[in-house]
């Protein structure tokens, strides 16, 4: 491998690192709800979203300490165009420019939970509004969800900002970690 290979390879891992934030401990995120329903949640809690509709997919982290009103989390996004850029970039060891001479932009971002409201063994939230690569616009995501025990399934949808409204869909799922 030759020297220029490896800068370059190295500037586009600083910069795959740059754009992703490390997920511990992750943003604030309000509770809402009694403290009874609230304590449902306490812990640590790890999963996975899809939406076949988008090709999205990614991990969710959420930290609740016992008897607090605020926890920590992250939502994890790998965004449909990035899958595509992400293929064509392992069929190559080095990184890909656009047509301006810049480097594609990085598969990776993390999205924070703006508030999460937590009612009898039902959960509703919201994600922070975020950039949508896909439509090149503001997007708002809002989540809902049933706990079960030691688990919480739900399903999300997406809101764009665009000439094209239509309301993307999927489904996520948590289970607790401790």
């Amino acid at each position: 491998m030759s020297t220029g290979h490896i800068v370059l390879s190295t500037v586009a891992f600083l910069s795959m690192m740059a754009s992703c934030r490390l997920m511990d401990p992750g943003s604030p995120v309000p509770l809402e709800g009694n403290r009874q329903d609230v304590s449902a949640v306490s812990g640590a809690w790890a999963g996975r979203y899809s939406s076949k509709a988008t090709g999205r997919h990614g991990t969710i982290r959420f930290t609740m300490p016992e008897q607090a009103d605020t926890g920590y989390g992250d939502v994890e996004i790998t965004f449909s165009p990035s899958l595509r850029l992400t293929r064509n970039a392992s069929a190559s060891d080095a990184p890909k420019l656009n047509g301006e001479g810049e480097y594609e932009p990085s598969p990776c971002t993390v999205l924070s939970i703006k508030v999460v409201r937590v009612k009898g063994d039902e959960v509703r939230g919201t994600i922070a509004p975020y950039w949508d690569p896909d439509c090149d616009c503001r997007a708002q995501t809002v989540f809902e969800g049933k706990i079960s025990g030691e688990r919480i399934v739900g399903t999300f949808s997406s809101r764009r900002e665009s000439s094209d409204r239509r309301v993307l869909t999927g489904v996520w799922q948590v289970e607790r970690q401790d």
